[in-house]
């Protein structure tokens, strides 16, 4: 069912946008958080549903952070093999899926590397993050260059740069920090994109991108123009920055689309003492993604003077309470919910039992969420998808 071009039409941003050839209120733009192989496989099985809805193959942009980077490098790497029109027009079969992304992704996320990674990085000379790197590139990507990813739509793996404190984006054509740098991608690989993005601090990071191999200029409009800041960036996790992955969708596009398997901050009652600086790092990062949450959700909701919405879409969150979401024909039972809820965000295998269910439950918050929100004559999901 596709969605109406009519709905996405925008209030507040239409009369400065509307001049600006970037801005799109018809486009859609997707958006994948981290949180590990929690995320990858959440984000799966969200991706499961978006392509049997026939949104996946209409979006023009797909932002990732963190391991939600693993999932969209799995699918941007093989998204030219996936017949598109295979069950009815914009919708890839399920074998088609299964083959060249979804047992991809499982086989991925079936292998325990964090701490590995984390052990190799402290022997001096090692940094943790090209480790990441090339343990992607052996296991999951395969010698995979950045540049040779589909180019039917534009997919962005977000780092955050140690150097400037900017976004670093990944993309098939280029690499950029706005604040820094701008590279071509002829020597870059994909499993370094995806480490960069992934590479949590302190163990998994930083990543130092190589770009001597590349043609390298200052940005229009860039803070720092210096030599040394577009040699070797130090790169860690998008999280760090956005941990969501909206920045590079939401100016670009007028439907967005948002799903998010990160964690925020249990409550702790503690005086905190040795842990209180872990505690007040991980507060800042959820102050960060807790605002761009209560952004996202009032552009979806703010009707202007004339009648119209800033954006349209959907977000959904591993922790969305059901009862505002459409809830009927198939769903992840409430035990798998809370199963995939408590996942350690981690890059390390989970038994069979718990990959599946944070896969179904990405699913079915997917389905819960749009149908509700965004094509709410959307028929429901009448089985689980199969997984293999």
């Amino acid at each position: 069912m596709p969605l109406d071009p009519a709905s996405t039409e925008i209030g507040f941003f239409r009369s400065s946008e509307s001049r600006d050839s970037k801005y799109d209120p018809a486009a859609i733009g997707l958006a994948f958080s981290g949180g590990g192989y929690r995320a990858s496989l959440f984000h799966a099985g969200s991706i499961i549903r978006l392509n049997e809805l026939g949104i996946l193959s209409k979006a023009s942009r797909i932002a990732s952070v963190s391991g939600g980077s693993i999932t969209t490098g799995i699918l941007a790497m093989n998204w030219d093999k996936i017949d598109w029109n295979g069950k009815s027009e914009g919708v890839a079969t399920h074998d088609d899926m299964t083959e060249h992304f979804i047992r991809p992704l499982m086989d991925a996320t079936s292998r325990s590397i964090d701490v590995g990674v984390s052990i190799l990085g402290f022997v001096p000379g090692i940094s943790g993050g090209n480790q990441l790197a090339r343990t992607y590139d052996k296991h999951i990507f395969h010698d995979a260059k950045l540049n040779s990813i589909t180019s039917s739509r534009r997919f962005l793996f977000c780092a955050a740069n140690l150097q400037t404190g900017g976004l670093v984006r990944f993309t098939k054509e280029y690499v950029a920090d706005w604040k820094a740098f701008f590279s071509t991608t002829q020597t870059i690989k994909l499993s370094e994109a995806v480490a960069a993005s992934s590479g949590f601090p302190p163990f998994l990071a930083p990543l130092r991108l190589d770009l001597s191999g590349e043609t390298v200029n200052a940005p229009a409009g860039a803070i720092y123009d210096n030599e040394a800041l577009r040699r070797k960036p130090v790169l860690v996790d998008g999280g760090v920055y956005d941990n969501i992955g909206l920045e590079p969708i939401w100016k670009r596009c007028g439907i967005l689309i948002a799903s998010n398997a990160g964690s925020n901050n249990p409550a702790k009652v503690s005086q905190f003492r040795l842990g209180m600086m872990l505690r007040v790092v991980n507060t800042f990062l959820d102050v960060s993604v807790n605002w761009r949450e209560r952004m996202l959700v009032n552009m979806f909701r703010n009707q202007l003077a004339d009648g119209l919405k800033e954006r349209n879409g959907a977000f959904w969150t591993i922790q969305t309470p059901t009862k505002y979401l459409a809830w009927d024909g198939f769903k992840a039972s409430p035990a798998q919910l809370k199963q995939a809820a408590a996942m350690a965000t981690r890059l390390k295998k989970f038994p069979m039992d718990d990959q599946r269910a944070v896969v179904l439950a990405g699913y079915s918050y997917a389905d819960g969420t749009i149908r509700k929100y965004l094509m709410p004559e959307a028929p429901a999901p009448d089985k689980a998808p199969l997984l293999p």
